[in-house]
């Protein structure tokens, strides 16, 4: 009889382990009372570490795509087409045919070719002894050191070269100037072409470029942009490998 009751009484203490031991969440729930806390929903413990909230989600900008005209796109009227019928508009930029370079602006600086050269309407009361004396289009005129003067009271005037005056020599500082075919001579503002040992005096050619125009050019803005104006001729500031240089234009 003791030794039945002693098994029963073992076999109650091995539910009781088995009971406390195999489901504990169970056990603890009941004894603890546990039915949610301070944490949140789902229980947890107060002052607990919660979790971070999920990242809204953005989807991922489309692509633009830009597309480039492979011959570098079509003028029409004032703008330049590209690919997928846009326009680029260009309003109030000033055109020229002869322009082969584009506009630099940069400080006119006046360009003095030594102590025999005058700008024009420099008046002189004597000229050297080389001066050279010659009559064009019914105007008398002299050639001095690459400066054209004529007769006014007392003394001499600079004036303009006439076009087609042919003179003997050009005075040391002059430049050539190549362009196309023809080689041109830049002497004081002045554009000749050689001719059978002389000079001839010719208009400035448009697309002509050189690095100094003399005293009395005039600025003028044109559509926003700056030109010289000299001799009746207009010069247009560029740059030509990496030097301040004009190039000669025509403007209607």
């Amino acid at each position: 009889m003791k030794t039945f009751n002693k098994m029963k009484f073992a076999s109650l203490i091995s539910i009781i382990c088995i009971t406390l031991f195999c489901f504990p969440q169970d056990s603890f729930a009941q004894r603890f009372g546990h039915g949610g806390g301070g944490g949140g929903r789902g229980g947890g413990f107060n002052g607990g570490a919660r979790p971070a909230a999920p990242r809204a989600y953005r989807a991922p900008a489309p692509a633009v795509r830009v597309e480039r005209p492979s011959g570098g796109g079509v003028r029409e009227g004032g703008a330049v087409r590209v690919g997928g019928g846009g326009f680029v508009h260009n309003e109030g930029v000033y055109h020229h045919g002869y322009v082969a370079h584009p506009y630099f602006y940069h400080p006119y600086h006046p360009y003095f070719w030594g102590a025999y050269w005058h700008p024009f309407g420099y008046f002189a009361a004597a000229l050297t002894a080389d001066a050279i004396l010659y009559n064009w289009g019914n105007q008398q005129y002299y050639y001095d050191e690459g400066v054209y003067y004529q007769p006014t009271g007392s003394g001499y005037t600079v004036v303009n070269p006439p076009i087609g005056a042919v003179v003997s020599y050009l005075p040391t500082g002059y430049i050539t100037v190549p362009l196309g075919d023809e080689t041109y001579y830049y002497y004081g503002g002045t554009f000749y072409i050689s001719q059978g040992g002389s000079f001839r005096v010719v208009p400035a050619p448009p697309g002509a470029i050189v690095t100094e125009i003399p005293e009395g050019a005039v600025e003028q803005s044109i559509n926003g942009q700056s030109y010289l104006l000299y001799n009746n001729t207009y010069y247009q500031p560029i740059s030509q490998d990496g030097q301040d240089a004009y190039e000669v234009v025509q403007v209607n």
